[in-house]
Formats: C-alpha cells, structure tokens, sequence
C-alpha cells in the first residue's frame, strides 16, 4: 500500500463533460457552434491563475501563457489518493478498505477492519459495534494462525436504487404497438368478416365485401384487411407517443424509480 498523486478533480470532470459532448458532436446532435460553445464552459483556471481548456480535436490540456496555447498535463491534486497493493485501484484519503477489490488497507496489528463498514474495531469483538456484523474467526491448519473475518449483518435494510428514464425509443414503440394492432385486427376482423354483427361498419365498405360478410372467405379477408389497418393506426399511435416522452423527459426530465430487492417465500402445495 503506498499514496500517490491523481489529476484535479475539476479536470477530471471536465474530461467526463467532454467525452460525453464529442460523443453528441459525432451523433449531429450538437452542432459546430454548439460544441465550441459547450468546450468554452469548461475552461478552468487553477491555483496558479493559469486557463485551461480542452483541444477539440486531440482532447488533450492546453494552458494559455499570455501569448499562445501550450500542451501540458493538466495539474495533480494535493490530497494523497491510496494505491491498493492488490488490485492498484485509486482510494479516497483515508479509505480502509479498497472501492474495487475490498482489500484491507490498514496495517494494524491491534485492530482489524470491519469489511461491512470499514470501522476499526478490537479483534476479539463478537459483532461490529457500528453496524452488527457478525466477526469469525478461521484457523489456519497450516500455518496454525487465527485468521479473523467480518460477515455482513443479516436483515440489513439496502437504500432502494433510484433509476431515471432518459429516453424513448422509437422504434420500439412503434413495434411493439404495431405487433398489438395486427392482433387486435385480425381478431377484430374475423368476428366482422365471419358473422353478421357490426352491419354499420359494412354497409360503408364496397359491394364485394359486403356479399363476403358471413361467409368463411369474408373472415379471411376481414381478417387480413384488419390486420393491415391495426398496424398501420397503433404504430402511428405508438411513434406518436414516443415523441411525446421524450419531448416531455427534454422540458421537464425523466421520472425516477426506486428498485429495491425483496425475497419472496413461495409456499409449495403438498
């Protein structure tokens, strides 16, 4: 385990901002000036009083020296990350158990991690004082050493995930509302075309339909004819209703929902 140095924060940020604005740029969905103006959003100013900004084209930090734009690495921040001695991931200051991996981080011989909290708690506790989890203690038969362990707590509550809807996908809804027309006018169509209910609705259809009414070859083609009309008005209806989400999620954002685990007891019948 040792500390090292990462790059500002802000400038990671930024980084993010902008892979994501290139990406919308590639897709035309941001024009020229549009993407210039959103890159000159994220120019910074560090602790020197030096402008960064983002090159367009190569992505790379340039500074400005009061005379021309200079390619450099962006500026490290001061805070000392902790490099994890196993999986060499990046952990805040002050972490006692990787983010990635979950591998202690603090060297004590007195104390031991909590690997359900990350508190430091005395080795010969039972139960984590901060969140209740269980403490288990291994024997080593080869090396005749007591390795000690923190299980999680049971029936420990989980805060539900919040998921947000983003878009719309049109041709989804089109499909899907498409699939559903076919089978409402085909159904629709066969009780039309092979009985006699409905004569409203024939009396306006040409003669030729109207002599097939009632007969088997009619709920052929009312079938067939309402199949074609379910699709075509449903997928509308569906495309329609797309545009209208995703123009509602542009004005006003996409609603939320929270996802939370639940186990369910399925009683079986004897």
């Amino acid at each position: 385990m040792y500390r090292a140095k990462m790059v500002d924060r802000r400038f990671k940020i930024a980084e993010n901002k902008f892979s994501r604005l290139r990406k919308q740029f590639l897709r035309g969905e941001l024009s020229r000036e549009q993407f210039a103006e959103s890159l000159r959003k994220l120019r910074l100013i560090d602790e020197e009083g030096k402008c960064w900004m983002i090159g367009a084209q190569t992505g790379k930090w340039y500074y400005y020296d009061g005379k021309a734009w200079v390619q450099s690495e962006p500026p490290e921040d001061k805070q000392d990350f902790i490099i994890c001695p196993s999986c060499d991931g990046y952990n805040e200051p002050g972490s006692r158990i990787c983010s990635n991996c979950g591998t202690v981080l603090v060297e004590t011989s007195t104390k031991i991690v909590c690997l359900d909290c990350g508190s430091l708690i005395d080795h010969d506790l039972k139960t984590c004082p901060h969140c209740g989890a269980k403490i288990k203690r291994i024997e080593d038969e080869k090396s005749d050493e007591i390795i000690v362990r923190t299980v999680p707590a049971e029936n420990k509550s989980e805060e539900p995930e919040l998921w947000f809807l983003r878009s719309a996908d049109h041709l989804s809804f089109l499909f899907f509302f498409g699939g559903l027309g076919i089978f409402l006018g085909v159904l629709f169509g066969l009780i039309i075309g092979s009985t006699e209910f409905f004569p409203q609705l024939v009396a306006s259809l040409p003669s030729f339909l109207k002599e097939m009414q009632g007969k088997l070859v009619g709920g052929l083609v009312f079938s067939l004819l309402g199949g074609i009309f379910g699709f075509m008005t449903t997928a509308a209806f569906g495309f329609l209703l797309a545009l209208l989400i995703n123009a509602s999620i542009y004005f006003f954002g996409g609603p939320g929902f929270q996802l939370e685990k639940s186990k369910r007891k399925l009683s079986r019948k004897k």
